[in-house]
């Protein structure tokens, strides 16, 4: 869908070769340009990050057959269906509106302004923006925007259309939006260059545009189906206008996604792209095929067969298990994630309130134990910040140490009374509760501790008057600069505005958040961030669990496969190559 980056034809000869000996064209054919009305039951959505689970379920079922139509018209095309399975639906279509983990699949059909370098989730790379620069001490940026690129229907991508999309990020208040308040207005300052005025400096802009929630949406649908008081949310909710490099073909709500590849997609003509972009000669992935498999035993057969690519929701002893039996299954070892465990402590009521309690049960959790042996590829955390977030403090790393734990208990106020212990529903986070409900009960502290399905568990957590004691659940920073999860504890992101669900506040804090995310000096950043996060390991609202090594049983007929850091965009299909 598009025409090069000079808005002349550039097209690669050899890969359209490539693509008609395949026959990639009748494939196209096939996809359709809106989205289709929801059919079939649909299930809860997830936490921001997702559950972290194993995909179990009480539910009953696995969401569809075992069996899957992926090889249907590859044996004439010569292109190949790529299947991602996990246990939670996608909720709706429109990625600026996305508040959960299911937002995986919208960056096949949507592209943001930038991007992540391919597995490195601290560089910044072009995507719809081709440079990028901060102006007046980064109280603006300036962005320059690729030439050439269509939306399905015909419309240009163009200053307007990223104008346009930028607004209604702002404007929604659903979803993720929050973080969109530093935006003061957008200027076309050019037919292909945008001006973003900041509120005041602000260094994490870049990072803010990878994130899927500034997904570039068609403007002529956005200005057709638009109303003031939900920004067309409810047309897009099952409609799909994007430049992404799939065409959005069919959404069966909590059973399937499917997209095809679009074969005049504009990366498709990009000169030397950089790695985000690039598309190998020999990639022939002409179907994504997101499917939800519910029960984790089904998901594990489907595996093994071959018939499910990758999943996202196995946990380590059955990974082991399919990639030790089965020679058409491979280990893709993507290192420490992004994507990690917390327990959230109440800050606004006894006895978690009190820093003396907290200290207690953070100094109490088998950090070690737990990451290594009892989940497996867990890698033991402790502090504010994951690995892979700039600007990291490791000491005062947080580590069992009883003696420690039983002294500040001493000082606390607690009573000996139960507490309240909640989780999400998967076998993965009852392990993991119960293990640290006897880390408590050797300090003497009793927690009645249930993993329950999300969206009951979602009503109790967006009111400091219901939100239990202690909740654990998965997630990761939406940005991998540090702002990212120095949000997760602005007082001002308490539910439902985002995921400070240990309802955490302190002014001291709050005052070097704002200067930081307003700072164009990066020394000056890295100052702010450094101290914000030794307040955090002397305040500690969070016991950060552990973080999650990006260990998947795959198919191993792709022997390019990748993902991008915390799941937190897309899987790049359209990049890999399916043998066999």
């Amino acid at each position: 869908m598009s025409r090069g980056d000079n808005g002349e034809s550039v097209y690669d000869d050899k890969r359209r070769q490539f693509l008609k000996a395949v026959g990639l064209g009748g494939i196209v054919g096939l996809a359709g340009c809106t989205g289709n009305e929801p059919t079939g039951t649909t299930t809860s959505g997830g936490d921001g990050g997702g559950d972290g689970g194993d995909g179990t379920s009480t539910d009953g079922g696995d969401g569809g057959s075992t069996e899957t139509d992926s090889s249907d018209g590859e044996a004439s095309s010569g292109m190949k269906t790529f299947i991602k399975a996990k246990n939670q639906p996608l909720t709706h279509l429109d990625p600026q509106a996305i508040n959960d983990g299911t937002m995986i699949e919208l960056g096949t059909v949507y592209d943001t302004l930038l991007d992540y370098a391919k597995e490195d989730p601290t560089t910044i790379r072009p995507m719809l923006a081709t440079d990028w620069e901060s102006v007046n001490g980064a109280q603006q940026w300036v962005l320059t925007l690729r030439e050439g690129v269509e939306f399905d229907d015909g419309t240009p991508f163009d200053a307007y259309a990223a104008k346009r999309s930028l607004e209604r990020a702002k404007k929604l208040t659903a979803g993720q939006s929050k973080p969109y308040d530093w935006i003061e207005s957008i200027e076309e300052s050019g037919d292909y260059e945008v001006t973003i005025n900041a509120s005041g400096a602000y260094g994490p802009a870049p990072a803010q545009l990878t994130f899927v929630t500034t997904s570039v949406m068609n403007p002529t649908a956005l200005d057709e189906h638009w109303d003031e008081e939900n920004f067309g949310h409810e047309y897009f909710k099952t409609n799909v206008h994007g430049t992404g490099a799939f065409d959005f073909e069919e959404w069966d709500k909590g059973n399937k996604f499917v997209a095809t590849l679009d074969e005049d997609n504009w990366r498709f003509d990009i000169d030397d792209p950089p790695a985000n972009l690039a598309i190998p000669e020999e990639a022939n992935i002409g179907t994504f095929r997101g499917e939800i498999v519910r029960e984790q035993l089904t998901q594990k057969q489907r595996v093994a067969k071959g018939d499910i690519d990758v999943s996202r929701d196995i946990n380590w002893t059955n990974t082991q298990e399919i990639v030790n039996n089965n020679e058409n299954v491979a280990l893709y070892d993507g290192g420490p994630d992004l994507y990690a465990k917390y327990v959230f402590m109440m800050c606004q009521r006894e006895p978690t309130s009190d820093v003396n309690f907290r200290k207690a049960l953070a100094y109490a959790a088998d950090y070690t134990g737990i990451a290594e042996e009892l989940f497996g590829t867990g890698v033991p955390w402790g502090t504010p910040w994951p690995q892979g977030i700039p600007f990291r403090v490791t000491e005062g790393q947080y580590r069992r140490d009883l003696e420690k734990a039983e002294e500040f208990l001493e000082k606390s106020v607690y009573d000996g009374r139960e507490l309240k212990f909640r989780s999400i529903k998967g076998s993965t986070n009852d392990k993991v509760g119960s293990a640290l409900v006897a880390n408590f009960e050797e300090i003497g502290v009793s927690m009645n501790h249930e993993d329950i399905p999300w969206s009951n568990l979602y009503e109790q957590l967006t009111s400091a008057e219901t939100m239990p004691d202690l909740l654990m659940y998965s997630g990761w920073p939406d940005v991998a600069d540090p702002d990212g999860p120095a949000v997760r504890y602005w007082s001002e992101y308490w539910p439902p505005s985002g995921w400070n669900t240990a309802y955490y506040a302190n002014e001291e804090y709050d005052e070097m958040y704002i200067e930081a995310r307003e700072s164009g000096d990066r020394q000056r950043r890295k100052e702010l961030y450094q101290q914000m996060q030794q307040l955090l390991l002397e305040e500690v609202p969070i016991i950060w669990l552990y973080q999650e090594k990006y260990q998947r049983a795959i198919n191993a007929n792709i022997p390019n496969y990748s993902y991008t850091p915390g799941d937190f965009n897309y899987v790049p299909a359209h990049q890999f190559t399916k043998n066999g």
